[in-house]
């Protein structure tokens, strides 16, 4: 038999929303803004080419060639339907170019001092 656990304590605490799109960390927002698109952007690239791999894969072992893929023409709907798609990773990629320059900076770099 399986002996009790011992009381164990838990430790729990409140969900508290933060202001992380209102703070610059690397002393620019602009700095910012392109890190945080070229993590986005790298998490785009992998989470595709996995998945691309397992439908190749998949297709490979039901007889769809790789001339199937590459000769296939999407129907009108389906044309329209990746279009909005291609917007919503758009502004999921680039939308933080968007923010504005009015952040509480919570480091110590200085400004950059490109250009003067």
């Amino acid at each position: 038999m399986a002996e009790e656990k011992a009381e164990r304590r838990e430790y729990t605490t409140n969900y508290y929303k933060t202001d992380v799109d209102n703070v610059s960390f690397l002393g620019s927002s602009h700095m910012d803004n392109v890190v945080t698109t070229l993590i986005a952007m790298g998490n785009e690239m992998w989470t595709n080419r996995k998945r691309v791999k397992v439908l190749e894969s998949l297709l490979e072992e039901q007889g769809v060639s790789t001339d199937m893929v590459e000769q296939y023409v999407p129907s009108e709907e389906q044309e329209v339907a990746w279009k909005k798609e291609r917007t919503v990773l758009v502004e999921r990629l680039y939308g933080h170019f968007a923010r504005q320059d009015e952040f509480t900076f919570l480091s110590d770099f200085e400004s950059p001092t490109w250009g003067k």
